[in-house]
């Protein structure tokens, strides 16, 4: 499925009988361009209304927030100090809380000589805040590797003010069981007081805050294999986390002080290998949600969406499966068992993020920048009978829609905006087999300009809905 394509119909209890509500995907910045493998979206919740887009390459850029921004502003740029073999390259991206005083940003990324993974701290320029200081650096905390994947990476702060870092097992499975070695761990550091000759302090609420023997007192969770990405959701004080699995399971966890995620013992609900494994006395706790590799193998963990945009999402845990692009949405009351639907479709999905509205968006390996929209529309599900191809898309004068169809059928096509209005019928007739093409001019039916915009492209076939497009119009 095309991202053009990337319509999924869902069931809402909120709606008219005979109305669905379509999820959809489209390009938060139409006039910007691409990014190179963009990993990271970040609002710095300064009031600057500014997004940071960062780069796995080591470069960060910031653009406006804006639909229409037409550029962006390399802030830093940290790809000579970085390697990105294997799965190595920048992480993760956070904001200080205070960084609208402070200016203080962190990153994370993988190193070589000696092979690491590296937290950091920046500062912006203060007569530029556009801009960061790359002389600015403080090395936090180095944690030694062996390989360069199972990395984790994600950094985020917490309500409590505390930087929490997701970090892999780097490939060596019983790490996330040794509570001598952070890999394979969600840590938790207090940043804002260092100690005990370090550039950060342990808070005295971490669970192994007062070991000894090597025990790492940074540990806030542990027995993970790829917790490539977490977030923190603020109503309900939940951490999510999805981690990605080995063989058979992908699972998303919420996360509990001091507990143990059973990775190498268990994937997902399962012992690992598959045989009797004894978890007596682990503090283990299983997933609340796994799903199986049928074509999927990669969970990026998202965001529980709290948008005021898309009603019937909020709430919701949406996150992705890189590998089939699948994005879903996860309901969970905290008492009965979990609801989960499938959204859209876009592969090669490493990362979401949100604004400071709670607005959703997507960072994609093609280069874009996504948003989700779910809106009422008289939108059927699709079925396979015909076929629409629409070019240029985005288009600015007019652009052509051409329909392709496999017999004759009497044929239906007709415009609707993102509220599910009927605004042009462009064809409605019987039609013999093979190619039609028509011309839209961005005209309704009275021959008004439409406002530039998101709409729909409906080909109904014999009274059924064959295809549904999205077509995006800029004046």
């Amino acid at each position: 499925m095309s991202r053009n394509l990337a319509i999924v119909l869902i069931a809402s209890t909120l709606m008219a009988p005979g109305i669905a509500r379509a999820t959809y995907i489209f390009d938060a910045f139409p006039k910007l361009g691409t990014f190179s493998n963009p990993i990271g979206v970040e609002d710095p919740m300064d009031g600057t209304d500014r997004l940071f887009i960062a780069e796995r390459a080591g470069r960060i850029y910031v653009i406006r927030n804006d639909g229409t921004v037409t550029s962006k502003t390399l802030f830093l740029d940290v790809s000579a100090l970085i390697t990105t073999q294997t799965e190595g390259g920048l992480l993760g991206l956070a904001f200080h809380p205070n960084y609208e005083n402070n200016r203080f940003f962190y990153v994370t990324y993988t190193a070589e000589n000696p092979r690491r993974e590296v937290l950091a701290r920046y500062s912006a320029d203060a007569s530029n805040p556009d801009v960061a200081l790359p002389g600015s650096v403080l090395v936090i905390l180095e944690i030694p590797k062996t390989n360069l994947y199972h990395n984790g990476g994600r950094i985020a702060f917490g309500a409590d003010g505390y930087l929490y870092w997701s970090l892999g097992e780097d490939g060596i499975a019983h790490f996330a069981q040794d509570l001598t070695q952070w890999n394979g761990k969600l840590l938790r550091i207090d940043i804002n007081n260092p100690s005990g000759g370090n550039n950060y302090g342990i808070p005295q609420t971490n669970p192994f805050a007062g070991s000894g023997g090597g025990v790492r007192r940074e540990i806030w969770a542990y027995g993970f294999r790829n917790p490539w990405r977490f977030t923190f959701d603020p109503p309900t004080g939940r951490i999510w986390l999805g981690d990605v699995g080995e063989n058979s399971w992908e699972e998303i966890n919420i996360i509990r002080k001091g507990r143990n995620y059973g990775w190498p013992r268990m994937e997902g609900n399962d012992c690992f290998p598959l045989s009797t494994c004894d978890t007596t006395g682990l503090n283990v706790v299983l997933p609340l949600y796994v799903y199986e590799h049928f074509g999927s193998a990669s969970i990026t963990g998202g965001f529980v969406y709290r948008g005021p945009s898309n009603p019937s999402l909020v709430g919701k845990y949406i996150y992705a499966d890189y590998v089939t692009g699948e994005v879903s949405a996860l309901t969970w009351n905290g008492v009965n068992p979990p609801t989960n639907a499938l959204l859209t479709v876009e592969p090669g999905i490493p990362s979401f993020g949100v604004d400071k509205n709670g607005e959703l968006f997507i960072a994609s390996f093609d280069g874009n920048i996504y948003r989700l929209f779910a809106t009422p529309t008289a939108v059927d599900t699709p079925a396979i009978a015909g076929a629409l191809k629409i070019g240029p898309n985005p288009f600015g004068i007019s652009t052509n829609i051409a329909v392709s169809l496999m017999a004759p059928a009497s044929v239906d096509l007709t415009v609707y905006d993102v509220a599910g209005r009927r605004v042009a019928t462009l064809m409605n007739a019987h039609s013999a087999a093979g190619s039609h093409e028509v011309n839209w001019n961005g005209r309704d039916e009275s021959g008004r300009t439409l406002a530039s915009g998101v709409y729909f492209v409906r080909l109904n076939l014999n009274g059924q809905t064959a295809e549904t497009r999205r077509i995006t119009m800029i004046k």
